[in-house]
This record gives C-alpha cells, structure tokens and sequence, in this order.
C-alpha cells in the first residue's frame, strides 16, 4: 500500500490517493483519501508529507495524520477479511472504505469545513484584496479546526455542525495546547465563534443548508481591562530619544494613530492623495466607514518627517517594538487584570507595556478627546464609529480624571 500525487508536476494543490495492489485479482485498488497537497511539500520518497515548522508544518502534520488514518483502516480490514478467509476485491475494499468515510466520489471538498474555509480565504483575497491580519485570522481557525480534527481524527463536515458541534468544539479551545495556541478566554473564545459563523454564512447554499437560526455563538464577550496613554505618558514618548531607530519607527506610528484616532491597518498607511483642504478623508479598511482626521501640526509634521511613506512593519512586529519603547520609557506601572473563562474568574497583574498594542492609540485618542471635552459626535465622525455603544466601549477613565472631578464638585 502506498499514497500518490494525482497530478505530482502540478503547480497548485492535487489530491492524494491510496494504491493496494490486489494479489488475488492483480489489480489495484485506487481510492481518493480526500486530501490535497501542493507536489513542494509531498515526499517523493517515503510517499508522505514533508515535515515543516510553523503553520505549514502543522497542516502537513495534520495531512498525515489523515493519511495514516485510511492506512490504518486498510490494514485492519485486510487482516480481518483474510481470517474470515474473504476474498478480497476492489468491489469490496471500496464498500467498506465508503461505509467508513462517505465517500460517494473524489469531488467532495464542499463536504468538508476546513477546505471550505480555505476557498473563504482565497476568495475574498482575489475579490477584495483584505490584509495580512485579515488572512491571518481566518487561517488561525482553520488551524485550530485542524488541530481539533486530530484529536477526534475525523475530518469535519458540514452535516456534523450542530449547536451541540459548536459547543464541543469551545470546549476544546477552552484547553488547546497545540501551538502556537493557548488556551482561550471567553473574549477570544467568542471572536473565534464569530469567525467561524462568518464563514458559513458566506458558505450557505455553496457548501451546505445548515439552518443558520439555528448556530449562536455560546459565548458572552466580557469587557477587559483595556489601558491607555495619560497626557503626561503622551509627553514622555515624544520627547524620549530611543536607542534604535526601529524603536523610534514605531514610537512615531503609534502617535500617529493616536493623534488620528485610527486602526493600525488604516494610520499606517496614510496618503497624501487622501488629503482635501486641513483634512484627512479616509475610508475604513475593515468597516469601508469614512473618517475626517483634522490635519493638525502633531500629525502632519509625523507624516512630513517620512515624506507620507510610513515604515512598513507587520501589526505583530509593530507590537512588540511599542511595548519594548513603552518599557524603555518607564511605563511599568502594575495594572490589575480579570480574565473570565466559562465559570472561572482569574486576576492577574501586568506591567502596562506589556498591554499596549497597536490599538492602545486608537483607545488612547478616544479616552483623552471625551476628557478633554470632545463632544462624542465629533469623535465619532474622526475616528469613523458610527456606533455610539462601540464609543462606550472605547472610553476609559484615568485616576487623575477621577480625582479632579471629585475635587471640582466635593472639594
């Protein structure tokens, strides 16, 4: 018995199938294991999966996984036919591999949940050109469905996803520990849901008829301790002289966003066509909402210092790099953290760099525009909410501001 490539010169994906050779009928017996593969990552030699780090690898590892499964399958049901002393034929090998996997013929990736998300993926990639962090989430799922398809080693079809499916399936994020994944607390439980929900949506009619009404996401968001910068930190960040000019890089897009109250994947891109009269019109690149940034002498001087043409650095590498100048600039005070998860309820406590991420300047912008007076509506139309909810959830309260207001009406 071996697995080979259905078309190993191609240059895209191609199915794997199973070969046995049949003794008694010198023939063999071919039959499609459902699994595609790109000829790079296929070893011509022991016929399996190349073994890969990252998240290729971890595809790979599942591909293989999969593998060994009808393997596995074929090997007992030949053991177990030859002491019933059962002629074994193609005829039958195919009855039984069918009974095990429905498999009513090689075409049947819409049956399947992880295959279906890729097709997601790529479609929306040629149709609306959607950003790195936009694949990256929706890949990370597939990833965890992969992850999850081992553990039951079964691959998941459509018919299989009930509200029962899609709480299992929380269950088993709540623990997963297979790189690079951790265990998830209910806000990333929930997101991850909704993810999942999105792709069938898209899915309906295409792939399956799963009555939608149905499938709710289990999970209730809670609202995190989430940090921002005080004036005074704002301050001490643009003065602060940084050893490396990757660390000044992203100290100058980070107050960028805050001075522009926009996402990461929309102030770090800034253009000088998008300028009309002392104004900023910029359509949102997750929402398609439109933002009217004023261009005052903070932002527009950042902006000039690179000519317009921002660094390019990736969401994550920008990350790390602000909570390295944050550290370096002194931000440690201790924050208190409760993360939930199902029933449980954890405190911990983190420096604040630690916490600051490429939102933290869109947060940081709508905390001190509200406490400096900013009428909401105006912070709305600059930072292109159209929710005034959504603006709650952005709007923390520093202590200063809680102490001065108690000085100004009780002192």
């Amino acid at each position: 018995m071996y697995f080979f490539l259905k078309e190993p010169k191609s240059d895209k994906l191609t199915p794997i199938y199973l070969i046995y050779y049949l003794k008694s009928q010198k023939k063999n017996f071919k039959y499609s294991t459902n699994q595609t593969i790109h000829p790079d990552n296929w070893n011509s030699e022991s016929r399996m999966p190349k073994a890969k780090r990252g998240a290729s690898g971890a595809e790979l590892k599942h591909t293989s996984s999969m593998l060994s499964m009808y393997s596995d399958f074929l090997d007992e049901k030949v053991k177990e036919l030859d002491k019933q002393n059962t002629p074994i034929t193609r005829e039958l090998l195919k009855q039984l591999f069918d009974e095990e996997f429905k498999h009513k013929s090689t075409k049947q990736e819409s049956r399947f949940l992880t295959e279906a998300i890729q097709d997601f993926i790529d479609t929306k990639g040629k149709s609306n050109g959607q950003s790195d962090s936009w694949n990256q989430k929706y890949t990370n799922l597939k990833n965890k469905l992969i992850a999850f398809e081992d553990k039951k080693r079964k691959k998941i079809e459509f018919t299989s996803i009930t509200q029962d499916w899609i709480d299992e399936f929380c269950g088993f994020l709540r623990i997963i520990k297979v790189k690079p994944f951790k265990p998830h607390n209910d806000n990333t439980l929930h997101r991850t849901i909704n993810f999942l929900i999105t792709v069938l949506i898209w899915s309906e009619g295409k792939y399956h008829n799963i009555d939608l009404k149905k499938i709710k996401n289990p999970v209730n968001k809670y609202q995190p301790d989430d940090v921002f910068l005080t004036d005074k930190e704002i301050q001490v960040l643009e003065k602060f002289q940084f050893p490396r000019e990757s660390l000044e890089r992203a100290r100058d897009l980070f107050l960028i966003g805050v001075y522009s109250g926009q996402r990461y994947s929309d102030y770090s891109i800034f253009e000088k066509a998008d300028i009309h009269g002392d104004m900023i019109i910029k359509k949102a690149e997750k929402t398609e909402s439109e933002s009217f940034i004023p261009l005052h002498p903070k932002l527009k001087a950042l902006l000039d210092k690179y000519d317009w043409q921002l660094p390019k650095i990736s969401n994550q590498k920008f990350n790390k790099r602000i909570q390295e100048a944050c550290k370096l600039a002194g931000f440690d005070e201790k924050i208190k953290e409760i993360i939930y998860s199902g029933t449980k309820k954890e405190i911990v406590y983190n420096l604040k760099y630690k916490m600051i991420s490429s939102h933290t300047a869109r947060r940081t912008f709508i905390t001190l525009s509200s406490e400096k007076g900013m009428p909401d509506h105006i912070i709305m139309k600059i930072t292109g909410i159209k929710d005034p909810k959504t603006l709650i959830k952005y709007k923390k309260t520093s202590q200063k501001s809680v102490v001065d207001s108690m000085q100004k009406y009780w002192g």
